[in-house]
């Protein structure tokens, strides 16, 4: 049994001491300070200006007289706090002067677009180039700088005073540290193959089975690309940016999308702006006829004034569908595929070799 509880409060209390149970027990993790940003919508018009949070787990095989001692302690806990505390199971909420339901969340629109650098050496990004991708960011465009980080919601670091040596540090503790910027940016992920991140993999483990690209990806709020200058701006530092992280392939797309870390060969959608590697260019000669060079190796094309967009990649440089899992003809059961050899686009400009007994990165 699991049941997990929000207790949002305006100060950062201790709680009333936790229930001693015969077969289970009761976690508090918090108090955590958050955003406004961070409240889910349909939880707003209940926490109003509270600003701290507690999660409350709780875990075990209960009796019915246990399971009261939890409920007076949660009884307890809310009158104390003067707080709101709601049921992540039943979407239920209780203040010390009344209850009932939560409204349904509404699920929002997905229309923010994403800014994406892909690169094949993990190694250096985590040795140098995150730093060097934050000292970029800094100094060319310094609102897409993360103002708060951390390994899970709600991000509790900051930087002040563009000080980013602390999130450099918990990068290099954890390479999956989790970003955020202000609007008109927001959330920033990671996703590095490098010895760092693979530390705790087993050495067989099926993402290790796979070619591997370093991602980073930039969440982008749609009122940017109403700005001709905010997003010639922005433009300046994706091509900043992919010259720096020696990418393979960047875009920036206007739809809620970006792709894996497991890579097989070129997205198959509409992009606003790409950059394409060497690795790309050679196999797509064709694409010298638009755009322009930056740096010596690297080729960018984007949408135009008039509104015309990059071309789409040819069908021979398309990453392929994949599947998890398929029907096994034979027997008609479920069979697992993430141990087979993955199917890559017919022109994959790398040196691949699957094998079982080895792992990519």
């Amino acid at each position: 049994m699991s049941y997990d509880f929000d207790l949002y409060t305006s100060r950062a209390l201790e709680l009333e001491p936790l229930p001693t149970l015969a077969q289970g027990a009761v976690h508090v993790d918090g108090p955590y300070l958050f955003e406004p940003a961070d409240i889910p919508d349909n939880h707003a018009p209940l926490v109003e200006k509270k600003r701290f949070l507690f999660r409350i787990h709780l875990e075990g095989v209960l009796a019915t007289q246990e399971m009261g001692h939890v409920d007076a302690w949660l009884g307890q806990v809310v009158l104390r706090t003067k707080g709101v505390l709601i049921n992540l199971q039943t979407n239920q909420f209780e203040t010390p002067t009344k209850s009932g339901q939560l409204n349904a969340s509404v699920e929002p629109v997905r229309d923010s677009g994403w800014m994406t650098f892909y690169f094949q050496d993990g190694e250096a990004f985590y040795e140098h180039g995150f730093e060097n991708m934050l000292q970029d960011i800094s100094s060319t465009l310094p609102e897409a700088m993360p103002n708060r980080y951390g390994y899970y919601e709600p991000l509790q670091c900051r930087i002040e005073g563009g000080d980013f040596s602390g999130l450099i540090s918990s990068f290099k503790k954890e390479t999956d540290v989790c970003m955020k910027s202000r609007s008109p940016f927001g959330d920033i992920l990671l996703t590095i193959p490098c010895r760092k991140t693979f530390e705790r993999y087993h050495p067989h483990h099926f993402i290790r089975r796979k070619f591997l690209l370093g991602r980073v990806s930039f969440q982008i709020r749609p009122k940017l690309f109403d700005s001709p200058s905010e997003t010639a701006k922005l433009t300046v530092l994706f091509e900043k940016l992919c010259v720096t992280l020696e990418v393979v392939y960047a875009e920036i797309v206007r739809a809620d999308e970006f792709g894996s870390w497991f890579w097989y060969g070129l997205p198959d959608h509409q992009a606003h702006t790409f950059c394409l590697g060497p690795a790309y260019h050679k196999v797509w000669p064709d694409i010298g006829t638009v755009g322009y060079t930056i740096g010596h190796r690297h080729h960018v094309v984007t949408t135009d004034r008039f509104g015309n967009s990059p071309p789409r990649p040819p069908n021979n440089l398309i990453a392929p569908e994949q599947e998890d899992s398929c029907i096994d003809p034979e027997t008609g059961k479920i069979r697992d595929t993430r141990d087979q050899k993955p199917k890559y686009a017919p022109v994959f400009p790398f040196d691949y070799e699957f094998d079982l007994n080895t792992y990519i990165w």
